[in-house]
């Protein structure tokens, strides 16, 4: 297995020094942290040209801790820090900041760090109910360093283990302050809302570690609620994305969770995968109730991530990244964070259900073998119909998680192409960026940012998504070293600015 050793040499300069006293893989090589904020115009472009007719911004969030970790440090537990890459006309500048999350400022101002991450362990003796009560979830520390979406002018940017929602300047990147929807949000929300590109509604649900039920929400365009409702679990899940299509929402449901009980007794979330159990789907008219909700069961096994879903007729059609076998094996050789590492170790594929909302048909069929996820659409088609999706190959003789390749897929051909990164490249999520001039569905452009790590450079690589195999058509200077991060997003220049003043 390759390690993280490889892919080690040291920053002199943009680095916390703390990370050398720690033996964690995820703080070091690609993934070491960066101690400053950046703003940078005019970027040097190394090969090609930016095109003319990309117009918008790349936006990617991740993990990058401030200060040092108390106890175990999960990868999920970096302070999130949000990196822009502009286009326009040809040019392309350059932001990151963190998020000021409410912990963060905390901790900024005690100097230390007060709450434990994902891997705990967790006291339940400040928190309502004795733990009962996941709509307080200061018992675990919330990064919200995932996901970034668009909403009524306002970039959100949310946790993996459902957090609070954070509004950030889509230009600036500075944080305006937690998104409660004029009040009307009352728990955390999951990290993979879908705002719909023709509504622009927000959809979401809330889960916990002792709830047995999500709520479901749906705000306006303008920030409002305009639906609210409870969703019923055999127990706590951990569902982590969810679909839309126009009239629909589907949620997840997957026998790959934790036994409250043990969590309560123990302090730690211990996950396992329940073979015995099917997967779930439940899908819910968009303003429906749980009276509504008509589940669908599958093959068990778990999805981080779904590409899309549209309707045709009474099918609800899903294309998603599908793990048979989630089980987390621990290495005990790797000692405490054989739980961590084995449990980012992915093996999972594309793969298709199908659900008849008129017959309870059903049908789910694998597309591919090859190792794949972080899968994305065209986000401006989500909820109707796609061709295409742009995924992340992940090598499994690795001792991280890692990016080796970009794959694009033809989901009516059932084929893909495949561009394979440079040795010791780690690149990030790839969005699609629609052509100005508009065209066919792949008409545009991938972009993902990568880091070499025998040097710490970093770079704005701009496929051409009807050839991404010709490798990128464009690659960009970032003048500061990106670590390896979470979720991408491509947001258009007229959501973003129109035709006002943009920092390049």
């Amino acid at each position: 297995m390759r390690t993280y050793a490889q892919y080690n040499p040291v920053d002199p300069v943009d680095r916390p020094t703390w990370v050398d006293a720690i033996e964690n893989p995820y703080l070091h090589g690609p993934y070491t942290p960066v101690v400053s904020e950046v703003t940078a115009v005019d970027l040097e472009v190394i090969h090609g040209e930016i095109p003319a007719d990309l117009y918008g911004a790349y936006v990617r969030n991740g993990p990058n801790p401030v200060l040092r970790p108390r106890g175990l440090y999960h990868w999920f537990d970096g302070d999130g820090m949000v990196h822009g890459v502009y286009f326009r006309d040809g040019r392309a500048s350059y932001v990151r900041k963190w998020v000021r999350t409410r912990a963060l400022r905390d901790e900024i101002a005690r100097g230390t760090v007060q709450l434990p991450g994902i891997m705990g362990p967790f006291d339940f003796a400040g928190v309502a109910g004795n733990g009962q009560d996941a709509s307080n979830p200061d018992y675990c520390k919330d990064t919200s360093n995932t996901t970034l979406n668009l909403h009524n002018g306002k970039l959100l940017s949310q946790w993996y283990n459902a957090g609070r929602c954070y509004a950030l300047d889509p230009l600036t990147l500075e944080t305006w302050g937690e998104e409660t929807f004029g009040g009307a949000l009352d728990t955390t929300v999951n990290a993979h809302p879908k705002v719909d590109p023709r509504t622009g509604e927000y959809l979401d649900y809330d889960y916990g570690d002792f709830k047995s039920y999500l709520t479901y929400y749906v705000v306006s365009p303008d920030g409002t609620l305009r639906h609210k409702t409870r969703v019923d679990l055999p127990g706590p899940r951990l569902p982590h994305d969810t679909t839309i299509t126009p009239n629909y929402t589907i949620l997840h449901d997957f026998p790959l969770f934790h036994d409250p009980s043990e969590l309560r007794r123990t302090g730690h979330r211990v996950v396992s995968f329940h073979r015995d159990l099917p997967t779930r789907f439940g899908v819910i008219p968009r303003y429906g109730t749980q009276e509504q909700v008509r589940w669908f069961e599958f093959q068990p096994g778990d999805v981080l991530h779904m590409v899309n879903a549209w309707e045709e007729g009474d099918w609800i059609v899903m294309d998603g990244c599908f793990q048979p076998d989630p089980t987390i094996r621990r290495n005990p050789a790797e000692g405490p964070l054989a739980s961590m590492l084995a449990y980012l170790r992915y093996t999972g594929h594309l793969r298709r259900w199908r659900m008849n909302l008129k017959t309870g048909e059903k049908s789910e069929q694998q597309f591919d073998d090859l190792n794949v996820e972080f899968c994305l659409p065209d986000a401006e088609l989500y909820g109707v119909k796609t061709l295409y999706s742009y995924h992340q190959r992940i090598p499994t003789d690795f001792q991280t998680l890692a990016f080796d390749a970009l794959v694009k897929y033809d989901h009516q051909q059932g084929t893909r192409e495949v561009y394979e990164y440079d040795a010791g490249w780690f690149a990030s999520e790839a969005p699609f960026a629609k052509s100005t001039r508009g065209g066919d569905e792949d008409n545009g452009y991938a972009i993902t940012v990568a880091t070499r790590a025998s040097d710490y450079q970093s770079e704005a690589w701009i496929f051409d998504a009807k050839r991404v195999t010709g490798g990128p058509i464009a690659r960009v200077r970032i003048p500061a070293r990106v670590a390896a991060g979470f979720h991408a997003s491509w947001f258009a220049g007229r959501d973003l600015w129109g035709n006002g003043p943009v920092p390049v």
